[in-house]
């Protein structure tokens, strides 16, 4: 089983990207996110074999400290053709950086648990679209994506929460609202 701490995005940029994993399967592009009714995501760091409950209340404590944030999507990428993957990408801001970095200080001791790909200064933030593509369906599934999603998709950051996963199943566990921005 693996653990991630994920941020999830404000109601109206969620049903965009929920509206994208629809038209993606019914044009044959299947992706676990959307059978296990995942929520649209960035994921900033991922445990394998981490008791969920031994970090939710310091997800807690963060979600108070951290405020809401905007997120501007402008790419859709893939990490190769045989990633299976495709993805949309934010602008990378000091909000986005900051968020992770604060959250790595914060887990410095589960550090070296972390996936390396998540790692400061590995990763790259990115909102799945599919997973476990096969690689000829790659290339179909981005200018499928390319033609039903219309960039930039401006929205909010407003929660940080746990997911689990193993295989062909996603659970959330919690998720915590970050600090409304006007306070």
């Amino acid at each position: 089983m693996f653990c991630d701490i994920c941020l999830f995005l404000d109601s109206k940029t969620e049903d965009k990207i929920n509206r994208a994993w629809s038209i993606l399967r019914t044009r044959g592009f299947s992706s676990p996110l959307l059978r296990s009714g995942s929520k649209p995501h960035l994921t900033l760091a991922i445990w394998e074999n981490l008791d969920p409950d031994l970090i939710l209340d310091d997800i807690m404590d963060f979600a108070a400290s951290h405020r809401a944030f905007p997120v501007t999507f402008s790419t859709i990428a893939t990490f190769g053709l045989g990633s299976g993957t495709v993805f949309l990408g934010p602008v990378i801001t000091p909000s986005l950086i900051s968020v992770h970095d604060r959250l790595y200080r914060i887990f410095d001791d589960l550090s070296n648990l972390s996936e390396g790909l998540y790692r400061p200064g590995c990763w790259v933030p990115h909102c799945s679209l599919t997973l476990g593509l096969q690689p000829e369906s790659i290339l179909d599934a981005m200018s499928v994506c390319l033609d039903i999603i219309n960039l930039p998709i401006r929205g909010w950051i407003r929660e940080i929460g746990l997911l689990t996963f193993e295989k062909e199943s996603i659970h959330s566990i919690r998720s915590y609202k970050l600090t409304d921005p006007t306070v």
